[in-house]
């Protein structure tokens, strides 16, 4: 029988977690690797800090439109 790791194994590190919030008043469908997300005006998602690196994320937060918290 194998071993069980302890603890969440795909978690590396807590600081990878980030809050991205939707500051505009304006709806969003984000273009997710993983398919669309809905974001919708003044909500949150939770979600990992490399999502910032898709070019259309990057540019609603660059614009403000979006923000990391």
């Amino acid at each position: 029988m194998a071993k069980q790791q302890e603890g969440i194994s795909w978690l590396q590190n807590k600081k990878d977690i980030i809050m991205l919030a939707n500051r505009s008043g304006h709806n969003f469908v984000l273009e997710l690797p993983t398919g669309r997300y809905r974001l919708d005006a003044g909500r949150r998602m939770r979600t990992m800090r490399s999502i910032l690196a898709i070019p259309q994320v990057k540019q609603l937060v660059d614009q403000g439109d979006l923000a990391v918290e």
